[in-house]
């Protein structure tokens, strides 16, 4: 039995009384966090889970775990995602997940893209803006998208992310300056398909089946939508009338892809994986280019692992349980700190 301790940080019912909905897209329901709890605890493993506000380093301490299951997004700060793992290394505890350097620079998706380009992966040309006022750099060329620096989940995305021209672009910077209060990142938006790839592993990571997201419209863009779960929540907090946001894409899982495409996506995933030093698993997003080119659009280190989320989808087409799924991400981490995995009931194998 491992003594587990299970990182994370729930919606509060504050987050949803002022400013944009999708302010709670990074962070988990209680739904997550009890079925992650159920898998581990199906695994053998003693957990003890905790929630990662400022007083994590004391809980940490007074939990004594053999190695931190960590899925903790980080309260503020342009790195917060790496928080956790740095107290858990000030401590000298073991933890699942990338370190606290990767964490930061996949949290700032200019380092990510910069990082890519040194590695010869392609990533769609992009500016960043630290003020509204800054010119538009006229290499780029339209149409783009504005997205937020720092934020994944598609924080901060809307139909209006997709522009056509200057005055569009200067009207989106603005609004999310005012509204999130962080630097804007306008970069080249990819006509073509869209693929989601999972990686599990360290020394020989593998390629979980791939995912793509078919969209309803033709410049298409995933957009946030809170879980079936959390919707009560939000009419109980803000008002019953309040407008949900309705996904216009769905996901297919393997994609129809062609052997030759597939190995691309894989290696280029692998590659993205490798140079941006990724551990025990990862999420990343792609697109396909008219021009065959393959981009790579951002990595998520600490990808959303509800059960109906996009890394279980794909596990699942990989034959493994969600239970499964949850503990061989353990294992890999325990593996990789030189501790014995845990071994698993056979129904989890």
């Amino acid at each position: 039995m491992v003594r587990v301790a299970l990182t994370y940080n729930l919606i509060q019912p504050d987050m949803l009384r002022d400013g944009p909905l999708d302010r709670i897209a990074e962070y988990d329901s209680e739904e997550t966090i009890s079925a992650l709890l159920a898998a581990l605890r199906a695994g053998g493993h003693e957990v003890i889970p905790l929630e990662a506000d400022e007083a994590i380093a004391e809980k940490l301490k007074s939990a004594k775990p053999d190695i931190v299951f960590n899925i903790a997004e980080g309260i503020r700060g342009e790195s917060r995602e790496s928080h956790v793992p740095a107290i858990c290394e000030m401590l000298g505890l073991p933890y699942t997940g990338s370190g606290p350097l990767t964490l930061a620079l996949c949290l700032d998706k200019a380092r990510t893209k910069e990082i890519l380009t040194y590695y010869h992966i392609p990533t769609p040309p992009f500016q960043v803006f630290r003020s509204p006022e800054e010119k538009l750099d006229t290499r780029l060329r339209f149409p783009l998208i504005v997205k937020l620096l720092h934020e994944g989940s598609q924080m901060g995305l809307s139909g209006d992310s997709v522009v056509d021209d200057e005055a569009a672009v200067k009207r989106r910077v603005e609004y999310l300056f005012q509204t999130y209060h962080q630097p804007a990142i306008v970069e080249g938006f990819i006509k073509g398909r869209e693929f989601t790839v999972g990686i599990l592993g360290n020394e020989k990571p593998e390629v979980l089946p791939i995912i793509e997201v078919i969209f309803k419209e033709p410049r298409g863009i995933t957009l946030f939508t809170p879980d079936e779960c959390v919707i009560p929540l939000i009419r109980q907090v803000r008002d019953t009338n309040t407008q949900i946001p309705d996904a216009k894409y769905y996901s297919v899982c393997p994609a129809d892809t062609s052997k030759e495409l597939t190995d691309r996506i894989k290696s280029t995933a692998l590659r993205a994986f490798k140079a941006l030093g990724c551990r025990d698993w990862c999420r990343m997003e792609m697109r396909l280019g008219r021009d065959g080119t393959l981009y790579v659009l951002e990595l998520n280190p600490i990808a959303g692992i509800d059960p109906s989320y996009w890394l279980p989808k794909a596990a699942r087409a990989a034959g493994l349980s969600y239970e499964a799924l949850v503990n061989k991400i353990l294992d890999y981490a325990l593996e990789r700190v030189g501790l014995k995995a845990a071994q698993l009931p056979k129904a989890l194998n």
